[in-house]
Order: structure tokens, then C-alpha cells, then sequence
């Protein structure tokens, strides 16, 4: 039996995302058999790579009306169909080390619910994993350690939790804003530890546009966007990495959540209000949401 099932709904394998989705799919499928690895869906190009990489398949999802994956049935699925004791859910963006495991093995022998998140680390890559070599990780985690940028609490792109956590969930749109920062407040609510990984965890995003959604004011600010936050009910559901309750440390040893990080993120959420009845004001003046985030990174 495996330790860790790993399950993902990929985008179309055209242009640059067929680059960018077999890196980390690979990268997954090359942890070795205490990780299973299950793809989710039927865009161009799913159902080939697991093929390829010998990987399981599912090809049916329920979507939006675009044919987009939600939330509530992706997880179910992730869930029935998993054979580990714990289950990851990551965008096909994001490489995965060895590191997972340990983490995942260090919260385990402290807690039977949790979820496990952390901070992503953006890099600019145009390889394939191929083209590294043998040796691909450790020329990748170097890479990452001269030039890549952590990015703010605020982008959650992979969650680890127990098999069976999450009986029901929101039928969100994956890939649109709201139901990541859902998904964590609706777990601070069940009283559920909330564990912040970024010390212990690389994970590499690698960077890219948003021609797959229609661009990027598409994607967070259309009708899908509206979709979610009318679900989820509002800022006061939303919550990121920085009000994790503790934190995994790098020899991974458990920790309470605290610093500046958690700090002025708690903060950030007393003032969410403000936030948004300002929202205008601060769009003149250039302090917008990129802005807020990079200031979140500085903290963090």
C-alpha cells in the first residue's frame, strides 16, 4: 500500500502547459511506490500521459457548464479512489520532492485530522525534467534556491489531509479564486489543525500565463470568479497559509503558527472589511491586490 496518493485534474497538454504538467506529473510519478499518483478528467492529453507513466486515470468528473472540474466531485473521487491513508491535492503546475513524505510522515505521528499546505516557490523554467538529467532534482532544488522567489501565503496549490476528511464539499470551480481560501477556513472551522509546511516542503511552481482561462482578468474577476465567492458566501469564509494553527519546522518538528507571517495575517483578516470598502480608492493610488501580496511576502 502506498503512503501517499497524489491526485490532480490537468489542463490541456498544449503549448507550454504540455511542458509545464509533465515536469510536475513526472516529477510525482518519480517519488518511487510509496507515492500513487491518480489523474482526474478528460482534457487532451490526460489520458495519454497516464498511460505513459503508468499512472491511474479517471476520466469522468462532474464540471461547470465549461467543462471545468468542481471541487465537491474531484475530491470525492480523489478520496474513494485512493489507496494511501492520506491524499494530496496539487495543481498540475506544481513539482513535488521527497520531501512531501517526510512532512506527511512527521504531522501523522502528531495528529489523525490535519491539513498540510505550504508556500509555493515561483521559478522561470523552460526545461523538461529530461534535460536536467539524472540528477534532476537536486539541480532543480538548486535552481530554486538561487532563483526562485517564495510567493505569498496567500497562493495555496497543494493540500494533503487523511482520506475521508472531507465528506462534502462546496461544488466550487477548480482554478478560479475562492475555493482554496474556502477550503482552509472550512477546516479552521471543523477545529481541524492546519499546518503550515513552507520550511519543510519545496514545492516549485512554474511560471506561466493564463491563456488556458482566457487571461488573467478572466480568470479572477469573470463569471466563474462570481460563481465561487456567491458559494462561499463572502470574505469572512476565506482564509490562506498565514492563519495556519502550526507550523512544521525544517528538522520537522511541530510548532505553533507564530511570527509575522500569522501575525499580519490575522490582521489582514480583522481589517478584510476595510480591505474591501477601499477597494476603488486603492486601485487609483496602485496599492491593489498584487500590491497587498507583495507586502504579505516581505512579512512572511
Amino acid at each position: 500500500m502506498p503512503d501517499l496518493t497524489i491526485f490532480a485534474t490537468p489542463k490541456r497538454f498544449t503549448d507550454r502547459f504540455d511542458r509545464i504538467q509533465r515536469n510536475a506529473i513526472t516529477s510525482w510519478a518519480r517519488l518511487g511506490p510509496a507515492v500513487e499518483v491518480i489523474l482526474i478528467g478528460n482534457d487532451e492529453g490526460t489520458a495519454e500521459l497516464a498511460v505513459e507513466l503508468g499512472l491511474r486515470h479517471v476520466p469522468e468528473v462532474a464540471t461547470s457548464p465549461k467543462g471545468i472540474p468542481l471541487l465537491s466531485d474531484l475530491w470525492a473521487i480523489g478520496q474513494r479512489e485512493a489507496s494511501a491513508p492520506v491524499a494530496l491535492f496539487a495543481n498540475a503546475d506544481i513539482i513535488l520532492f521527497d520531501d512531501v513524505l517526510a512532512a506527511v510522515a512527521a504531522v501523522r505521528a502528531h495528529h489523525d485530522r490535519f491539513l498540510l499546505i505550504g508556500q509555493r516557490t515561483d521559478l522561470e523554467l523552460e526545461d523538461t525534467l529530461g534535460d536536467l538529467g539524472e540528477d534532476w532534482a537536486c539541480e532543480l532544488r538548486r535552481r530554486a534556491r538561487v532563483a526562485g522567489t517564495v510567493n505569498s501565503p496567500l497562493w495555496v496549490d497543494w493540500f494533503a489531509f487523511p482520506v475521508g476528511q472531507y465528506p462534502e464539499l462546496l461544488p466550487c470551480i477548480i482554478g478560479r479564486p475562492g475555493y482554496d481560501h474556502w477550503l482552509v477556513w472550512h477546516t479552521l472551522e471543523r477545529s481541524i489543525p492546519v499546518i503550515d509546511a513552507t520550511d519543510a516542503v519545496l514545492a516549485v511552481h512554474q511560471h506561466h500565463d493564463y491563456s488556458h482561462g482566457g487571461g488573467k482578468v478572466a480568470v479572477y474577476e469573470g463569471p466563474d470568479a462570481a460563481y465561487n465567492y456567491g458559494l462561499i458566501g463572502g470574505r469572512k469564509h476565506l482564509r490562506h497559509i498565514g492563519h495556519a494553527t502550526e507550523r512544521l519546522t525544517p528538522h520537522l518538528d511541530l510548532a505553533p503558527a507564530r511570527g509575522a507571517k500569522y501575525a499580519l495575517s490575522a490582521l489582514h483578516h480583522r481589517a478584510s472589511w476595510v480591505i474591501g470598502a477601499t477597494a476603488p480608492w486603492r486601485h487609483r493610488v496602485g496599492l491593489d491586490a498584487e500590491a497587498l501580496q507583495r507586502l504579505s511576502r516581505r512579512a512572511g
